[in-house]
């Protein structure tokens, strides 16, 4: 497993990797997992947005708490798709009929990816806990809730063919 520190680490390794994997197949599968309150979501959102390396916002597709943002140009769908609680593995399999021939790489956010069970790359984000405590009483208003998601413990049971922890701490 490669460690990283920065955004700037991560998305150079990341873009090497990514044109790696892309001379043998035309689409991969990025698995985003850490605990709750460790950035998954906002790093999603930035590279819907932004893109990095050589791979441009228009050619990435991100779900994220089962709801898939594309970004074609003008305008940006949302598709939501929950799997039934009897079969939750799905390997996202319902967005692939909403992807356009265009997108290379589809980022799927989830604290323990479960409705995978192989990602082409296994991204694990690592945080202080108390930033990341203070990021969820940020976020959240219930204190149940909140007890709760500092509570929950990972458990990711997927495959990946390479796997990268981007320690995410508070300087990056």
């Amino acid at each position: 497993m490669k460690i990283v520190y920065t955004k700037s680490q991560l998305f150079n390794e990341l873009n090497q990797i990514c044109q790696e994997i892309l001379k043998s197949k035309s689409c991969l599968i990025i698995a985003i997992t850490g605990l709750s309150g460790s950035g998954k979501s906002t790093l999603g959102k930035f590279i819907r947005k932004e893109g990095f390396g050589d791979f441009k916002p228009y050619q990435i597709a991100v779900i994220d708490d089962n709801v898939m943002s594309l970004n074609l140009f003008l305008i940006r769908p949302k598709i939501r798709h929950t799997p039934p609680p009897s079969n939750p593995v799905d390997n996202l399999k319902p967005f692939f009929k909403f992807l356009p021939s265009y997108i290379k790489l589809i980022f799927y956010i989830n604290a323990n990816a479960t409705r995978v069970n192989f990602a082409d790359i296994l991204i694990t984000l690592k945080i202080d806990e108390t930033q990341r405590i203070n990021q969820l009483n940020q976020r959240e208003s219930d204190p149940k809730l909140i007890k709760s998601l500092i509570n929950s413990k990972l458990n990711i049971d997927i495959s990946s063919t390479y796997q990268i922890c981007f320690n995410n701490s508070l300087n990056n």
